[in-house]
């Protein structure tokens, strides 16, 4: 009877879900979007290969993940916490919907197999949402973002020039060099997602552990000290990860992968000392740990077997930036629904998930050394991730329409 009275005075005293997303929070509606776009663009393989679906997945599926699943938790993110960062105006619930709607069709384009399009419609959408935090940012800025985020900002710029030039490369093949449409998939599929998660990631995961974070500095319209130094590291260390794109674009993939290893595990090392924090910290801890891990050791494998490249992409891609995605998304969900003291428990969803994601790592990756059961394997890997993102949606997504009764 208490909880149900409870509820009844949350509904009647607090604003709606449409409310919540309407005070400035759209990762209230983003999330669940990209949760259901990234069943979407993985149900596309177990479809193909058991339901016999006649479109073969490849760049659909991928396109789908990057500029669908991923680029909804993107929004949904930085959209909720750069307003609060630098106290402007917040993102509205006309805005939030605007973006989900133009990733979904982006998606649905890219499903239907019209890939140019679906890019054009990806680019618009980023565009105008670069361009509306840019604008609040230059007019109503009271403080100045992390130094890491110069990484963020990095990203969104891999996203737009990468998605621009994947664009060019579809429609007018002979406009440019061999090399450039290579760099552009990489900007797109990599760098828009490997910068935010340097950036935010010195910012926001050593609270995961227990640590200070070395981002945090006082309130400030001007540059506080200090601010230089942090943001010139993270450009330092975001050149070298670049240079490594470039330099398997030109044919040189060992030495980019290398690069690119280098430059991540320096920088986490220096903003994000995990390895200093004990092994404690509960679920999301314990799953941040193996996301963290697996991003440069997806790129040393890549360094040493470039042949197993489109393997190896799969460390990168499912136990790097989506259970990344989701460690973080918990952290939200839960820090925005009164539920904070949860951070350090081990919660059933999110240890369910992690080890879901990375049995389906496991099952893609070693499906590729496998030829006579390939195919039936990268089934397999799908349903493991769904099931993982499946179950994690159940116990985590329902705080969304919770309120947080601390603020």
């Amino acid at each position: 009877m208490a909880q149900c009275t409870g509820k009844v005075e949350r509904n009647t005293k607090g604003p709606g879900w449409l409310g919540l997303v309407q005070n400035g929070e759209p990762f209230r509606l983003l999330f669940p979007v990209g949760v259901l776009l990234g069943l979407y663009g993985v149900a596309m393989w177990p479809l193909h290969i058991w339901a016999g679906a006649a479109m073969y997945p490849g760049q659909f599926h991928a396109r789908i993940m990057i500029q669908g699943f991923l680029s909804a938790f993107v929004i949904g993110f930085l959209g909720t916490a750069l307003p609060r960062l630098l106290e402007t105006p917040k993102v509205r619930l006309g805005e939030s919907l605007a973006y989900a709607l133009g990733l979904c069709g982006a998606a649905g384009l890219h499903a239907s197999g019209r890939m140019p399009t679906g890019d054009l419609v990806f680019l618009i959408t980023m565009g105008l949402f670069v361009g509306h935090l840019a604008l609040r940012g230059a007019i109503f800025r009271k403080d100045v973002p992390p130094p890491g985020f110069v990484l963020v900002a990095l990203g969104m710029a891999c996203a737009l020039a990468g998605t621009g030039l994947l664009l060019v490369a579809q429609e007018v093949p002979q406009a440019l060099p061999d090399p450039l449409p290579v760099l552009g998939r990489l900007l797109l599929h990599q760098g828009y997602l490997l910068f935010p998660v340097m950036g935010i990631g010195a910012f926001l995961l050593p609270r995961f552990f227990g640590l200070p974070s070395r981002q945090s500095f006082p309130a400030s319209t001007g540059l506080p000290p200090g601010w230089l130094g942090r943001a010139g590291l993270a450009l330092f260390c975001g050149g070298v990860v670049l240079a490594g794109f470039v330099l398997e674009a030109f044919g040189e993939p060992r030495w980019g992968n290398g690069l690119r290893a280098g430059g991540v595990l320096f920088y986490f090392l220096r903003e994000v000392p995990a390895h200093r924090a004990g092994f404690g910290g509960g679920a999301l801890a314990l799953g941040l740990r193996l996301a963290l891990a697996s991003i440069p050791i997806a790129y040393g494998l890549m360094a040493a077997w470039p042949e197993r490249t489109s393997s190896f992409l799969h460390v990168l891609f499912i136990s790097g930036f989506s259970l990344l995605t989701l460690i973080v998304a918990s952290r939200v969900v839960l820090g925005h629904s009164g539920r904070s003291a949860s951070f350090r428990a081990w919660l059933w969803p999110v240890l369910v998930m992690t080890g879901l994601v990375v049995l389906a790592m496991l099952t893609r990756v070693s499906a590729d050394w496998m030829p006579q059961m390939r195919q039936s394997h990268y089934a397999y890997a799908a349903v493991a991730w769904m099931a993982g993102v499946a179950a994690w949606s159940v116990g985590i997504l329902p705080g969304l329409a919770r309120p947080d009764e601390e603020e």
